[in-house]
């Protein structure tokens, strides 16, 4: 069955909360995860790989509450990726765990296609096979607690053991019934723990689902060399994942009895992630499900994985039926395998240099753990605030100390009133080389007593500031009138910084991408609100920002306030393709006409109209520039900065797209090319950087995922 993860983190109230991921967006965890019932007062641990830890930090994405509001712990494996999809949230009367194959991202949790085992207890339901589940996943983020460094003892104490003297269950656990099991390979591979479990059976059918495979196919040799009478089945999607083609014709020319079934979303953009090993028998069917994927280090490799190991008399093909995926045989020849390869532990490149970890606690030390390699000279702790590029603190560290604790002052301590990192400096053999970023846990804040907390913070106050969560805020509303209502009746804040002098100060925020279908608890109201009256409320919203906001800006030309132009910019593009991708009745809400006309108006305010109408429609880039004509480097900057011409280019990206898609034409055709002209040729006429690829892909993926 199809579930929606977010809803169902709305209907329990945890005390206690953990996440176990690969792949970890913050931004998104913050506004959609953790505002939700399950997380919102709980005590949070996010599990995290160590890499992907690094990959956060080292692009300044953290999140405002990473380390402040949630523990984020990094773990690394020596041979291989810490890779498990594990979501537990303990409450006063219920408990709630997922296993399955989605990342604590927006793309993992609404937007691509997984396979989620979801399992919920009642609190004082002790010996049912539900409780027992849970507290085995329970004490396998007890496990993962233990590689924490330094701060595992704060965990035991303030939160593990408090969470098992609240509920003595997840302790005292009896028999239980085994017919679902966690599997772990955190300890040891999963492929031993499989065999050990069908010895005696009869398998005459094993289907393989996943995106990822190894490059020689080891696991499709294990499997024929048990079982080599077996009919063996490998289901993937064309054009996402990295089945090696050659590989797998070569092992069919040589083994046989193999085929290869391509998977096909109805939507366009959905990718299907999820992960799967099926063993048929003459009576049963039992599966593999969870976080592995079908390769060597997920199964019998280094990999840490979570999977749940169960029974069902569904047959394969019957179990992964779903109305949106279309499954059908399909020539090797014809399937296209995408450029992904399973991800390694990447290469240690700081010379042995490791800032393991940094805690603040309540007495005001911050305790230091690091590794310091020898012949090491002059080194440096630096402490900075989460996206600033100068350091709050330094000092001089002693070589010879890879322990030690440094005394903060009263003032000082209250610097620490965001996320913030450290960073080890220092010469080794005459070189100078840096440490990978550790974020600092500030224990005062994430130990602190949660009852009647809410992290979610004034969601409302940040709508009106700057339009960021809006979509998220009109989902929560009680339906279609009260959506109506408030599209017809809100405005964002204008600000301009005129009172101010300096430059435009700000910077480029990561948005939540993810905007999910129409929400189910939505019912048409008592007035009986339509879906034209929705439509008009939206497209009310829009006109009423482009003209009373972006125009205004356009018009003032203050550079102070393009931050908050660009906040606004973003979100009516935003609503305008978010409502394009939802129905109701089977009715597209704000059809592609309105959403092409509408981002080429508000594209205009940005960029200027065209032809002759352009003296009268300058747009705002072109303001700033007649108002600063003696700094047009500094406007450049600032423009370059803010990632100006990547999103234009987004913008006229996601409007053909919407276009191609609707009059099922080209996305190269006179109309499309004459528009991309239009956005190159002002790139170059302000002599701006062209948009890096990464920037594209993240403000693209703004724009699809919503989408």
């Amino acid at each position: 069955m199809t579930i929606d993860f977010l809803e169902r983190l709305k209907k329990t109230r945890g005390k206690f909360a953990f996440v176990a991921t690969y792949e970890f967006d913050p931004q998104f965890f913050e506004r959609r995860i953790l505002s939700t019932p399950a997380f919102e007062g709980a005590s949070v641990v996010v599990f995290v790989d160590s890499d992907r830890y690094s990959d956060i930090l080292a692009t300044g994405k953290q999140g405002s509450g990473f380390d402040r509001n949630y523990f984020v712990i990094p773990i690394s494996r020596e041979n291989g990726v810490f890779h498990p999809k594990l979501y537990l949230t303990i409450g006063d009367k219920q408990a709630f765990a997922s296993v399955g194959s989605n990342n604590c991202t927006s793309a993992g949790t609404g937007h691509n296609f997984e396979l989620i085992s979801t399992v919920e207890s009642t609190i004082g339901d002790n010996q049912s096979a539900n409780a027992q589940l849970i507290a085995s996943i329970f004490e396998q983020f007890e496990r993962f607690s233990l590689e924490a460094g330094p701060v595992s003892k704060w965990l035991k104490k303030d939160i593990f053991d408090e969470a098992r003297a609240a509920h003595p269950w997840l302790t005292n656990r009896g028999g239980g019934s085994q017919d679902i099991e966690l599997l772990s390979s955190h300890a040891s591979p999963l492929w031993p723990q499989i065999i050990a479990r069908l010895t005696g059976q009869d398998i005459t059918k094993v289907v393989l689902l996943a995106p990822f495979f190894d490059k020689k196919l080891r696991m499709v040799e294990r499997i024929r060399a048990l079982w080599p009478n077996a009919y063996i089945e490998l289901i993937s999607q064309s054009g996402y994942s990295n089945l090696p083609i050659k590989r797998f014709i070569a092992l069919r020319e040589e083994l046989g009895n193999i085929e290869l079934i391509s998977a096909t979303s109805h939507k366009v953009g959905r990718n299907l992630h999820a992960k799967a090993l099926a063993f048929q028998t003459a009576t049963c069917t039992y599966w593999l499900a969870g976080s592995a994927n079908m390769s060597n280090a997920a199964l019998a490799g280094g990999n840490s994985e979570a999977c749940l190991w169960f029974s069902t008399k569904q047959n394969p093909a019957k179990a992964l039926k779903q109305d949106e995926l279309s499954f059908a045989l399909i020539d090797p020849e014809n399937f296209e395998s995408g450029a992904i390869d399973e991800r390694a532990t990447k290469e240690n490149e700081s010379c042995g240099l490791e800032l393991k970890s940094l805690v603040l606690t309540d007495e005001g030390d911050l305790l230091v753990a690091a590794t310091i390699p020898a012949k090491t000279d002059d080194i440096t702790l630096r402490i900075f605030k989460r996206a600033e590029r100068l350091p709050t603190f330094s000092w001089k560290i002693d070589p010879a100390k890879t322990e030690f604790t440094l005394s903060l002052k009263d003032d000082d301590q209250a610097k620490f009133d965001q996320p913030a990192v450290g960073q080890l400096q220092s010469m080794i053999d005459g070189h100078e080389v840096k440490s990978s970023l550790c974020s600092v846990k500030q224990l005062p804040r994430l130990l602190r007593d949660r009852t009647g907390a809410n992290t979610g913070g004034n969601r409302l106050q940040r709508v009106m500031e700057s339009g960021d969560g809006l979509i998220e805020y009109v989902d929560a509303l009680d339906g279609i009138d009260a959506a109506i209502d408030f599209m017809n009746n809100t405005t964002i804040r204008f600000n301009d910084n005129s009172h101010s002098p300096g430059g435009g100060g700000g910077r480029w925020r990561s948005r939540d991408p993810f905007s999910g279908d129409i929400p189910d608890h939505w019912e048409f109201g008592s007035s009986g609100g339509s879906v034209i009256e929705l439509r008009d409320a939206i497209w009310a919203f829009v006109q009423r920002h482009i003209q009373m906001r972006l125009e205004r800006h356009a018009n003032r030309g203050n550079l102070g306030g393009l931050p908050n132009f660009l906040d606004i910019y973003r979100t009516v593009s935003r609503v305008l393709l978010a409502w394009h991708s939802r129905s109701i009745n089977n009715e597209i809400v704000v059809p592609a006409p309105f959403v092409t006309r509408g981002l080429q108006e508000i594209l205009t305010t940005m960029i200027g109209a065209r032809g002759p109408t352009l003296i009268g429609a300058p747009g705002f880039a072109r303001s700033i520039f007649d108002n600063l004509s003696a700094d047009e480097h500094l406007v450049r900057t600032e423009l370059n900065r803010l990632r100006v011409p990547a999103l234009v280019r987004a913008t006229v990206d996601e409007m053909i797209r919407v276009r191609a898609l609707s009059l099922k034409r080209p996305i190269y055709d006179a109309w499309s090319q004459d528009k991309r002209a239009w956005v190159s040729d002002w790139i170059e006429e302000m002599q701006l950087a062209l948009p890096s690829v990464a920037d594209l892909e993240e403000i693209g993926m703004e724009f699809r995922l919503v989408a």
